[in-house]
């Protein structure tokens, strides 16, 4: 079973639609709903967290449930495969203790990005692929422990991964259809160990 926290983006329900046609069941949960309810669901055995992309910035949101999950996924409170999708990567970043700023300039469309590392994420994946970006803010540094994994010619982290743990971030958008092997990079994640962090 999937967790999909819904930030806000357009694309989430995609998430789920793609979850479930690589044969994962998928629960979506709203950034504002009450934590108890994401207990609830890791008692009912959730085996792993996707955090949607989303139109607001990760210093002007009161907490929610992405900062919350992200917070003890810090802390080794919550300890599974996590994949944050632009919003979520961000603040994976930021709860992480790296900065997050507005990009060079604000992202809409498809854009190249470069696999630098393949690791478990890009496994199978071209060097470059064509993706579908959305986006004002972008992760300005990787975060203490973490490997960047992907870049473009204006994001310098594009993809990253905790290099101890499975906690993923991805600047651009692999469940919609425009993003080449999107569905390749999302089945990656979800077929991952759960110890994964190499």
């Amino acid at each position: 079973m999937i967790l999909i926290i819904d930030n806000g983006s357009q694309y989430t329900h995609l998430i789920k639609r793609n979850c479930r046609e690589l044969g994962f069941d998928a629960e979506m949960l709203y950034n504002k709903a009450p934590y108890q309810q994401v207990e609830e669901l890791l008692k009912s055995g959730i085996a792993r967290i996707i955090l949607s992309g989303g139109p607001s910035s990760v210093y002007s949101d009161p907490p929610n449930l992405s900062s919350m999950i992200c917070e003890r996924v810090r802390d080794e409170r919550i300890v599974m495969p996590i994949l944050g999708v632009c919003y979520g990567h961000q603040m994976i970043t930021h709860v992480f203790g790296a900065k997050v700023a507005k990009g060079k300039s604000a992202e809409y469309g498809l854009g190249e990005v470069v696999i630098d590392t393949e690791d478990v994420l890009f496994k199978g994946v071209p060097k470059k692929i064509r993706a579908w970006v959305s986006h004002f803010d972008e992760a300005k540094e990787l975060p203490k422990g973490f490997t960047g994994l992907a870049h473009s010619e204006s994001c310098a982290i594009e993809a990253m991964h905790h290099s101890e743990r499975p906690v993923f971030g991805i600047q651009f958008h692999p469940e919609v259809w425009h993003t080449e092997h999107g569905e390749d990079i999302l089945r990656n994640f979800l077929e991952c160990p759960a110890g994964s962090g190499e």
